[in-house]
């Protein structure tokens, strides 16, 4: 989800018109993006899955893929190493 997320905020800071006023961003360019992410979402569903024609669908792909990165459970916490200097070394 937060690579969506990412993806989002990356697209509306790139197409975001910056005026006095504030930030704008025209209503068809979010339409497009949008429209663009739903056909990918509809082609990686059906299994065949799209070939990729820029490096940034590619890693989209991937990032999308579970073979490639499977969700894990977070690591169990362990002992907490001081960030001292002059704490003992463990060499």
């Amino acid at each position: 989800m937060a690579s969506d997320l990412d993806r989002a905020l990356e697209f509306l800071e790139k197409s975001a018109v910056q005026t006095s006023q504030g930030s704008y961003i025209k209503m068809e360019d979010l339409k497009k993006y949008l429209q663009s992410e739903d056909e990918l979402e509809v082609q990686l569903r059906e299994g065949d899955g799209p070939k990729p024609k820029t490096m940034v669908q590619a890693k989209r792909m991937a990032a999308r893929d579970k073979e490639l990165f499977p969700k894990q459970p977070p690591r169990e916490p362990g002992r907490a190493i001081s960030a001292n200097p002059h704490s003992p070394s463990r060499a």
